[in-house]
């Protein structure tokens, strides 16, 4: 897929890629912890769940190499897996939402994401966090819409997004994978180079899901408010 969207989207993880490496973190970023299946922190976000036979891939490809070298490390299962649509609010212990705030946010996605056709994320790029390691996902400006016009209403209903990010008009997707519990070593950090142009293929977006969750929306943290369906439409290749 190439686009000057596209572009955009790789320039800025670029962008954010050599900013870890000089040691600033520009965007929110989830600290390290030793049980993150278990952590009680809990965050209200819209997110795709990934489709099985992307997440399989993901696993094949980057998951099963890595845990051989680094085994201690928490990588995600299949159906933990996810892409971020829109944060509201950042994992906290207590949360850093309530109830009815919750039932506005979902009043308010339920007008928006159902006026929006279905698009398509293509998978590809390896990027290391600071303390995570994520797939990239890329898309057209579908999503770029989608995004703005969520993050407006939730500025409208006063219920805004408090995670900080690279860039307020340009979005790509961001499928996480694996967190460290401590920094990786050389032969992880090779092993992750070597797969940084990696390309895993493409999955469309029909539904985008309202929860709340921990840091690795881990099945038993996790709670499901909503889901909302974008229109049909014919696709584009």
């Amino acid at each position: 897929m190439t686009s000057d969207y596209v572009l955009q989207q790789k320039a800025l993880v670029k962008k954010l890629e050599d900013s870890f490496i000089q040691g600033v973190h520009k965007s929110s970023i989830v600290d390290i912890q030793q049980d993150y299946a278990n952590n009680d922190q809990i965050c209200l976000t819209s997110v795709v769940f990934i489709p099985d036979a992307i997440s399989n891939k993901i696993i094949q490809n980057v998951i099963d190499p890595l845990e051989q070298i680094e085994p201690y490390h928490y990588y995600y299962p299949t159906e933990s897996m996810h892409l971020t649509i829109k944060n509201i609010r950042t994992i906290h212990k207590p949360p850093l939402f309530t109830k009815l705030e919750i039932n506005r946010v979902s009043e308010l996605f339920n007008k928006i994401i159902s006026k929006f056709p279905i698009f398509e994320f293509y998978v590809e790029d390896i990027l290391a966090f600071p303390t995570s390691l994520s797939v990239m996902a890329y898309s057209n400006d579908t999503f770029q819409r989608l995004v703005l016009e969520l993050d407006k209403g939730l500025n409208e209903i006063g219920v805004p997004d408090n995670k900080r990010y690279l860039s307020n008009s340009v979005f790509w997707g961001n499928i996480t994978v694996c967190r460290f519990v401590k920094n990786p070593g050389e032969q992880f950090v090779a092993a992750v180079n070597k797969m940084r142009n990696l390309k895993i293929g493409k999955f469309r977006v029909e539904n985008v899901n309202l929860i709340t969750c921990n840091a690795v929306c881990y099945s038993k943290s996790r709670e499901i408010i909503a889901k909302y369906k974008l229109k049909e439409f014919a696709l584009k290749e």
